[in-house]
């Protein structure tokens, strides 16, 4: 007869899940760092419980705090477990060389990739000039997917059932965006899931803007995305015939490069 787990066991494994929710919150805060009180509000949890979480954490040095201003950040512990796991560091690179030479050909546009990570997805590559998305995302930064052209992508290469229990779970923890900007980011995978590619113009969810985002990976299951972003100035009346077979080319290429473990 199987038995259900012991009051202990559940607490542990509560313990652990807190632990790495609070890890990744802070991950997406980047250099800018958490405030205790914001972090608790971000992770639903109350002020004591997420101190005694990040004091476990800062004395395993997967997170720090900054002395100036009393903010947690990233550990150094992270990075250094990162560089022991077996990440396909020859894909990375391939997906690098590829944003590299997709964005030699884009007149004043920027390309960017971005990995699946969860709920999230996290920069890896960036070349061109900084335009729109790619001025604000920088290589190696944790955003929703939801919340950027190149999750949407993801999402929308998602089977519906997988994106519509993401979309659940971005409702309430990309709250702080806006019910409008979610609204117009879920509209978009419907549309990006019919079209096999995301199309952002000016104001579908960043003013001046204008995006073209593609998933790459397996059928069903997207390993990342790339986009090509450009100002309004820089974007032609005629850019989507002419830049999505770049795009395609690029996203081809990396779905081929890919191998699973």
């Amino acid at each position: 007869m199987i038995q259900a787990p012991t009051a202990g066991a559940r607490t542990g494994t509560q313990a652990i899940e807190r632990a790495v929710l609070v890890l990744r919150e802070v991950a997406m805060r980047g250099s800018v760092g958490w405030d205790l009180q914001e972090l608790a509000a971000r992770c639903e949890l109350n002020r004591p419980t997420v101190h005694r979480i990040l004091r476990c954490l800062v004395e395993e040095r997967l997170v720090e705090q900054r002395a100036s201003d009393k903010r947690y950040l990233l550990g150094p512990l992270t990075f250094e477990l990162g560089l022991s796991v077996p990440v396909r560091p020859a894909f990375l690179e391939s997906v690098r060389q590829a944003v590299q030479r997709l964005a030699r050909k884009l007149p004043k546009m920027t390309a960017i990739s971005a990995l699946r990570s969860g709920d999230d997805c996290i920069c890896v590559a960036r070349a061109g000039p900084s335009a729109g998305e790619a001025a604000a995302l920088r290589i190696g930064q944790r955003i929703g997917l939801l919340s950027r052209a190149s999750g949407v992508a993801i999402v929308a290469a998602l089977p519906v059932q997988e994106a519509r229990a993401l979309q659940a779970r971005s409702r309430r923890r990309l709250a702080h965006l806006g019910a409008e900007h979610l609204s117009r980011a879920e509209q978009q995978v419907k549309v990006g899931r019919q079209r096999g590619y995301v199309l952002l113009t000016d104001g579908a969810l960043w003013r001046g803007v204008h995006v073209l985002s593609m998933a790459f990976g397996p059928q069903g299951a997207p390993v990342g995305s790339v986009s090509i972003v450009g100002w309004e100035s820089t974007w032609p009346a005629d850019a989507v015939p002419v830049l999505l077979p770049l795009l395609r080319e690029t996203a081809d290429a990396l779905t081929a490069e890919f191998n699973p473990p």
